[in-house]
């Protein structure tokens, strides 16, 4: 036998092991192993929050359409339109009406019956008696009785303040005769005059009157609001009623020329009435 020949092992010598191959390394488990790729299958295992998810959604949309809230809207508004030229064209009616019936009633007055006098509608008639049978003039004096024992009470305390009106009232009646014994002028008359005035508590009576009877063409009547003061000057007037344009302002015109008598014991602001006939030309 060579030295070349492999030596053949002994039917009773042992095997030697052969290596063995490395056990294969486990693969990593990553967190998106699991995931469920079917939907049914994902809803199916939620199911109970997806069903409380859907019962709140009800709840609040129920609260949200049952109160009615509106989001985003405007607050609304309630207003009421008020058509300016509309009652302005109510008014001017209203006043047209108001004229027509005031000349309807003009037209009756009888122009031939009215009397160019001036009448002081605030004095009483003597000769008037009331509905008990009791003579005014019996009245009067006993009124003025009165007044005169009031007076002399008071005549020392006004002594001084009497000598200097009295030397007021000189001065002042000076430019109109009328001024003097004015009482015993005016007059109250009945029918038609072409002045009519009334100031009572105290009574006034006239010093100067304008007639503006016979300055228009068209007639009727107006009556105008008069406030005077104390030494019988007109300080304020207005047109109460009557009359057209051209009547209205020839009534204010004569009642803020017009004069009364001084009077200190009435009102600073002594209101009255002063009614004009015009007479148709």
């Amino acid at each position: 036998m060579t030295n070349n020949e492999p030596k053949r092992p002994n039917s009773g010598a042992e095997v030697p092991n052969r290596p063995q191959p490395r056990p294969r390394r486990p693969r990593m488990r990553l967190p998106f192993d699991d995931r469920k790729q079917d939907a049914g299958e994902w809803a199916y295992d939620h199911r109970l929050g997806l069903s409380v998810m859907v019962i709140a959604y009800l709840i609040l949309g129920i609260i949200f359409f049952a109160s009615k809230i509106a989001i985003g809207s405007r607050p609304h508004m309630q207003g009421i339109y008020v058509d300016l030229k509309t009652l302005a064209e109510l008014e001017a009616e209203k006043e047209r009406l108001e004229r027509e019936i005031e000349l309807k009633q003009q037209q009756d007055i009888d122009w031939s019956a009215v009397r160019n006098r001036m009448s002081n509608d605030a004095l009483l008639n003597e000769n008037l008696r009331d509905d008990r049978g009791t003579n005014t003039s019996e009245i009067n004096e006993s009124a003025k009785d009165i007044a005169a024992g009031m007076a002399a009470n008071r005549a020392a305390y006004e002594a001084g303040l009497a000598e200097a009106q009295s030397i007021l009232d000189a001065e002042r009646d000076k430019p109109s005769e009328q001024g003097k014994n004015s009482k015993s002028q005016d007059a109250k008359y009945k029918g038609g005059v072409t002045v009519r005035y009334s100031f009572k508590d105290p009574v006034r009576t006239k010093r100067d009157l304008v007639i503006p009877a016979y300055k228009c063409e068209a007639g009727g009547q107006v009556e105008v609001a008069v406030v005077l003061n104390n030494g019988g000057e007109v300080i304020s007037a207005r047109v109460v009623s009557g009359g057209d344009e051209r009547m209205r302002e020839e009534a204010l015109k004569a009642a803020r020329a017009s004069l009364f008598n001084i009077d200190n014991t009435a009102p600073a602001r002594h209101s009255g009435t002063i009614t004009y006939t015009f007479i148709p030309q």
